[in-house]
């Protein structure tokens, strides 16, 4: 075949292509390529992590407050644990203002989040578990124990890990820590806890006038000047309604218009069914499995959980349908029960008061729960005088509209309750709004002097104490 006619496959090289350039040499060499990547990555750690913590300097907000020293160490723990990453640490605008506002009382600001002991922030980005911004004072410090030991003790479908294995120490300090989310506001409802949590024991005869750091030790000693304290008094003695000083006082931690609210549903198998649903969902990590009040979640709680097999229930002076409607909605104040109201729908609610209705009666030993099982409510005579002579439509005439962010609390721990009103708790302490105020006013000053005083230890730079105790603005929120 004559090949002189065949098409070339390329081109020719011309010749001068394909000769070497002289004195040319590669620019992008393994040490430029090396000091390219450190310049780029120092550059974003400096625009990242060095600038914004040197520059940025908000002004501390109106609710911020400063650590102590036990919430600081609890802060470590808190990071070192990786809590931050199933928790988020602030609240957005949407959080306040779509339907949340019950978990959150207001919405976060940079200002909450000045100061050393505060940075770096934990604000995180994941919520896997609750937003952690609002915690102080939400639950009392045992529920908190009994959680960190192991979350489902509380929280029966809570996928949160144990923390069993963290000292004592480490576990006061992280409990220290989360009761200190929230600055004044987190602050004022830590001490309306713990009022009510000593109340409630004093009242039950498991705490005594004189325990070591009781809130109320200076109402005690102004009382003893005054010789209205009731030195010898028990739980049992009797007020002048004839009925005993506990129950009273028992009756009070309940809003009046609930004192004798029927269950507006139906008793039937449908209701109970998925009211024992809820229970053990949410209830039994606490109040058991039988409903005796022994669950896991009850081992480390001072307050120990209400037992509802206990035969007199239906005649018991505090368990009208309405005061458990009141109690699981709103949380019990002074014991560690949660706020279920935020979770659950008015008619869950309703269908989990009538199936605990059933307990005394085999409820939650037999599978299916029937409506012979429910038993209703019968007051005793004495609980009947005892209303009629604390009228319920009567409640809140005498109980104006207050600014005062201490009597706000005073009236969650003990709604039931008017301005005239004495109530010897335990049969020794003779408490009034007033006073119970006080007591709560006394114990949010002191925390906030000992936060000033350890910061200040510290070296921090911060508000003077005046304007970390001032109240104007400030309002309780409700766990």
């Amino acid at each position: 075949m004559d090949n002189r006619n065949r098409i070339p496959e390329h081109p020719p090289y011309p010749e001068k292509l394909l000769r070497a350039h002289r004195g040319r040499r590669m620019l992008m060499t393994p040490g430029m390529v090396a000091i390219g990547g450190l310049l780029a990555f120092f550059t974003v750690v400096f625009s990242v992590v060095v600038l914004p913590t040197s520059t940025y300097k908000p002004q501390v907000s109106p609710n911020w407050l400063p650590l102590d020293d036990t919430q600081v160490s609890g802060r470590a723990v808190y990071l070192a644990n990786g809590c931050v990453y199933c928790h988020s640490g602030f609240s957005r605008p949407q959080d306040v203002f779509t339907g949340s506002s019950a978990l959150y009382a207001r919405a976060s600001q940079p200002g909450d989040y000045a100061g050393i002991s505060q940075s770096p922030n934990t604000l995180g980005s994941i919520r896997t578990g609750p937003d952690m911004s609002n915690e102080g004072g939400t639950h009392p410090d045992g529920w908190h124990r009994s959680h960190y030991w192991n979350a489902r003790s509380t929280t029966p479908m809570s996928v949160m890990p144990r923390f069993s294995f963290l000292s004592a120490d480490e576990t006061d300090a992280l409990i220290s820590y989360t009761q200190s989310q929230g600055g004044k506001l987190a602050a004022l409802r830590y001490a309306a806890t713990q009022t009510g949590n000593y109340l409630m024991r004093l009242n039950a005869g498991k705490a005594g006038l004189d325990d070591p750091g009781v809130p109320v030790a200076d109402l005690v000693a102004q009382l003893r000047g005054t010789g209205e304290l009731r030195e010898n008094g028990t739980p049992k003695d009797k007020a002048p309604s004839g009925m005993s000083w506990m129950d009273v006082w028992h009756m009070n931690s309940f809003s009046r218009s609930y004192w004798l609210t029927d269950n507006p549903l139906e008793v039937n198998a449908e209701n109970l069914m998925r009211g024992k649903a809820t229970y053990i969902q949410r209830c039994a990590g606490c109040h058991g499995r039988n409903g005796d009040g022994k669950g896991p979640g009850a081992e480390r709680l001072k307050v120990k959980p209400f037992d509802f097999t206990q035969t007199n229930l239906p005649y018991d002076t505090g368990t009208s349908s309405g005061m458990m409607y009141h109690r699981i909605l709103t949380a019990g104040p002074g014991t560690a029960m949660e706020n279920f109201g935020t979770r659950l729908s008015v008619a869950e609610i309703w269908r989990t008061v009538m199936f605990l209705r059933t307990i005394p009666n085999g409820g939650l030993k037999e599978t299916l729960p029937t409506v012979e099982m429910y038993e209703r409510w019968n007051p005793p005579e004495t609980a009947l005088r005892y209303i009629a002579e604390n009228p319920i439509d009567e409640t809140y005439t005498d109980l104006p509209k207050t600014d005062d962010p201490f009597m706000q609390a005073a009236r969650w721990i003990a709604p039931g309750m008017t301005a005239n009103d004495t109530i010897y708790v335990g049969g020794k302490l003779p408490i009034t709004l007033d006073r119970l105020a006080g007591v709560i006013g006394g114990l949010y000053r002191a925390d906030i002097q000992r936060r000033y005083d350890d910061a200040t230890a510290r070296g921090e730079a911060i508000p003077a104490l005046a304007e970390l105790q001032d109240t104007e603005g400030l309002v309780f929120h409700a766990p």
